[in-house]
């Protein structure tokens, strides 16, 4: 991200220990460390919900294409549920009508 070499970093610890002194230096670089660490984890952090989000959106674009080509409309899908469930109970139950395949097996 920033090109910074020993050189830079030399100047800065020594403009740093000029300016703050030798006691306070330890505490306001662990200091800076800290806040660093802590945006670093805030950013990766906001990096990944929006990659999640993304994701979601291209699957939600998916289902939708895939509805279209279905030609299921999204407001009938709420519905369908009850529209498939009907058929199913008011069909016959062919398992008592037909003799099984173990019964004409064993004949």
């Amino acid at each position: 991200m920033f090109d910074i070499g020993f050189f830079e970093l030399l100047v800065v610890f020594v403009i740093g220990l000029l300016v703050l002194g030798p006691e306070r230096l330890p505490k306001v670089v662990r200091a800076i460390g800290q806040w660093t660490g802590r945006a670093k984890a805030t950013l990766n952090n906001l990096k990944y919900e929006m990659e999640r989000e993304a994701y979601n959106e291209e699957m939600k674009e998916r289902f939708k294409k895939q509805l279209e080509e279905l030609g299921i409309d999204e407001n009938a899908l709420s519905s369908g549920k009850h529209e498939v469930q009907k058929p199913i109970d008011a069909a016959p139950d062919s398992s008592l009508d037909a003799p099984s395949q173990k019964e004409s097996h064993d004949r």
